[in-house]
């Protein structure tokens, strides 16, 4: 930015109109001293000081500022190229999950590995149109899964899988399919490990392609009731294999009230993100977060009484996280409760400096982030039944229950 001249001239001319005036009527000495008075300062280089420090401070301000909406303008770009991408991996990263990786027929082992293909192509479809995406959001998230997939290279190289220069993954079908057959040394497992339920990476990759989607599109959750227009409606079937009783059965456990409540809380943790966390706005800040911690409780209220086992595991990891900021929440005067629930005190919370709150809720890796993905995971849990499996392996291929794997992950991402 330059210096608005016309605003400088004008602002010249009114200084010396009011120091000649100064000049006429009785205090005709004191104009003239004071006239004199600034023309020394402006002589001996003082004034011209002033002048150029109060300019460059207005161009630092401005500078800031557009900054600022430059930053928020670039996490709402709208990307349809990203946008589509991500609901297509969204959609392979969740048949992924939900395959049988323990029949190892001719047939099972073509059908994961033909999976597996189209995961590859997706996530190669997604991380292109990320590279190139203009929405910051979009790039954070895509870096966040590329970095998950970094974590476990040697494992994907096991079987079949491995990474190019540019961030795609290259696949080979006859090491999938060898994994796949290999039981006397546990590639199987590591297949399993990484493609099969909870915690998998593809369980991953199914919530960061959600959260590109809605930040590359218009703001509508992959998991919300307009997610099959995008092509990513998911089935409630398990595997091939599952009994029609067992399908019954899951269809028994789906939750609405839990669905809605997990919609509501993305929504208030979304529109808390977007919200200028600055010390000149916290009656909004407090607004967005007393909206969150509503949203929040509602949530926790309803997965205690929900019937879904993987609803109320996954609402368990929610508490934890919960928990485990207790500190950094009494620093804004929000209390944890006993029962994980959250209150907030309106005279704490304005006292409060809102940097405090920013580091909760800003950021690819922040507590906000952790705490959407366990809300995507409850939702998908209370719409689809028990349709996920309740459990993923270790790198040795021993069965783990699904909060151990699940905090692994939440770990290296």
């Amino acid at each position: 930015m330059g210096i608005n001249l016309t605003g400088l001239n004008s602002g010249m001319a009114d200084t010396y109109s009011t120091l000649l005036g100064g000049m006429g009527g009785s205090d005709n000495a004191g104009g003239v001293s004071s006239l004199l008075g600034d023309y020394a300062a402006i002589k001996n280089g003082s004034y011209g000081k002033m002048m150029k420090s109060y300019y460059a401070k207005l161009e630092k301000q401005e500078a800031e500022e557009s900054g600022e909406v430059d930053k928020k303008k670039a996490g709402k770009v709208k990307d349809s190229a990203s946008a589509s991408a991500a609901a297509s991996l969204y959609k392979s990263a969740s048949t992924l999950t939900s395959l049988n990786y323990d029949d190892r027929s001719e047939e099972n082992i073509g059908k994961i590995t033909d999976s597996v293909s189209a995961f590859v192509k997706d996530y190669n479809s997604l991380m292109k149109s990320a590279a190139k995406s203009e929405n910051s959001t979009v790039k954070k998230q895509a870096e966040s899964l590329y970095n998950s997939y970094y974590t476990n290279y040697k494992l994907f190289a096991k079987v079949g899988i491995t990474m190019n220069s540019d961030r795609t993954l290259s696949f080979d079908e006859d090491s999938m399919k060898k994994a796949l057959q290999d039981t006397e040394h546990g590639k199987g497992a590591t297949v399993k490990t990484l493609f099969g339920g909870i915690g998998s990476f593809a369980d991953k990759a199914v919530n960061k392609a959600s959260q590109i989607y809605r930040a590359a599109g218009d703001g509508e959750a992959v998991t919300s009731s307009k997610a099959k227009y995008a092509g990513v409606g998911r089935s409630s079937s398990t595997s091939s294999t599952s009994s029609t009783k067992d399908k019954d059965k899951s269809k028994t456990v789906t939750d609405a009230s839990t669905a809605s409540a997990a919609n509501a809380l993305y929504k208030s943790i979304e529109n808390l993100g977007a919200t200028d966390m600055s010390n000149s706005n916290k009656d909004n800040v407090y607004k967005a977060f007393s909206a969150f911690v509503k949203d929040y409780n509602s949530l926790i209220e309803n997965t205690d009484k929900s019937a879904n086992s993987n609803v109320i595991n996954q609402a368990s990891y929610l508490k934890n996280i919960i928990r485990n900021n207790k500190s950094a929440f009494s620093k804004i005067g929000v209390t944890v409760n006993s029962d994980k629930t959250l209150s907030i005190d309106e005279e704490k919370f304005k006292d409060a400096d809102m940097s405090n709150v920013k580091s909760l809720f800003s950021g690819a890796y922040s507590t906000a982030e952790k705490i959407t993905d366990k809300v995507n995971s409850i939702y998908r849990y209370a719409t689809q039944g028990e349709a996920l499996n309740k459990k993923t392996y270790n790198n040795g291929g021993s069965g783990v229950n699904a909060p151990t794997m699940d905090s692994v992950l939440d770990t290296i991402v």
